[in-house]
């Protein structure tokens, strides 16, 4: 059995670690040839830079299927491609700043910075066998050490902001589990006792069809009530799953659109709404969460919900990319004929990104501010 930390899978497999390093790596690999354009250009210098640079990638990616201290030698090895790369070329520099970022595979602070030290140390090496000026040791110890430790902030940040992620829908998931758990007992608190009583009056008339008719139509009366009952039951349950509220619906948009780096931001009245605008108003938000999420490519959405002049105003705009006007599919026709039933309109754009704006001629009691 291999171990874990050893085991070679396919690279085109991608480990979350080296998804971030791609994410964050630094794009100053043009920097590996501005010696040639500064200074003058010799031909073996150059031949060896670029092999060295071909030499680079593989090791610099591959340095993040390592965890801890295996990380080592190949930043070891990145170091001293960079070192050999200094003797014939400024450019080694550059490829000692790509060994510095390499240090953040560690996934460790404390062994992140030590190997930093020893890429570090090695370069000092490197500038007094090669003869480099004090000024330029300055210059390379600030970029090798600035690049080590803003790639090891990126990666840790990219690390949490993953959990983070994680966490968010392990939450929804696990909210979801929790209403299916809630609805199965309903179901069973309402149906079990009601089915139960059915099954033993059902099999108490059937024996007494012959023995006392009179008795068993009794029986089959009493069957019928409670059948009425569980049916009455089940319908006020369903009713009651059917209610949504503007506030849940606003709470559930957060989670999923922040799941998905959309940022969301609200201006929301305290109002006291009436149910059926209520309702109205967290099945547009619901559709419109979902629109974003399959089209519009947007970092940000804000939500605002105010009186204005005797109506109630629900606008949603997100900076999604702009677009020609689609054709009412089914989401849009929803919101728009929701509106209409109780009276209102609906606006939708497509301008600046997504902006939708839903317009209630409805009373409303109790403003108390902003939330």
């Amino acid at each position: 059995m291999s171990h874990p930390d050893l085991d070679i899978r396919p690279f085109y497999t991608f480990p979350s670690t080296l998804r971030g390093a791609l994410q964050v790596v630094p794009y100053f690999q043009v920097l590996i040839y501005l010696p040639f354009l500064l200074q003058g250009f010799e031909v073996s210098a150059f031949v060896i830079t670029v092999a060295g640079h071909l030499l680079l990638y593989p090791l610099f990616f591959r340095v993040f299927w390592c965890k801890g201290y295996s990380a080592a030698p190949l930043v070891l090895t990145m170091a001293l491609l960079a070192f050999a790369v200094s003797a014939y070329s400024l450019s080694g520099i550059v490829f000692f700043a790509f060994a510095a970022a390499a240090c953040a595979a560690c996934r460790n602070k404390r062994q992140t910075y030590y190997l930093l030290l020893g890429v570090n140390g090695l370069y000092l090496l490197a500038a007094y066998v090669f003869g480099h000026s004090i000024y330029l040791v300055l210059v390379a110890l600030f970029f090798t050490g600035i690049n080590g430790l803003s790639f090891n902030y990126q990666l840790r940040k990219y690390h949490t902001d993953r959990l983070i992620k994680q966490s968010q829908e392990e939450v929804s998931t696990l909210a979801t589990i929790a209403e299916r758990e809630r609805i199965a007992r309903d179901l069973h608190d309402l149906l079990g006792n009601s089915l139960t009583s059915v099954t033993l009056k059902a099999e108490l008339a059937g024996r007494l069809v012959d023995l006392d008719p009179q008795l068993a139509r009794q029986q089959l009366e009493e069957i019928q009530e409670i059948s009425r009952l569980a049916l009455s039951q089940v319908r006020e349950a369903v009713a009651d799953y059917k209610k949504n509220t503007f506030e849940n619906e606003l709470s559930n948009a957060r989670v999923v659109l922040e799941s998905k780096d959309i940022e969301l931001t609200h201006d929301i009245a305290l109002l006291e709404i009436d149910p059926p605008t209520d309702t109205a108003l967290a099945m547009i938000l619901r559709e419109a969460t979902t629109n974003m999420l399959r089209h519009s490519h947007a970092t940000s959405c804000k939500v605002t919900l105010q009186p204005q002049e005797k109506q109630l105003v629900l606008n949603i705009r997100d900076n999604g990319r702009p677009m020609p006007e689609p054709s009412m599919g089914n989401g849009l026709k929803g919101m728009a004929e929701r509106c209409h039933t109780l009276g209102g309109v609906l606006d939708v754009s497509f301008s600046a990104g997504c902006n939708i704006t839903a317009t209630f001629p409805t009373a409303y009691a109790g403003i108390g501010g902003q939330k």
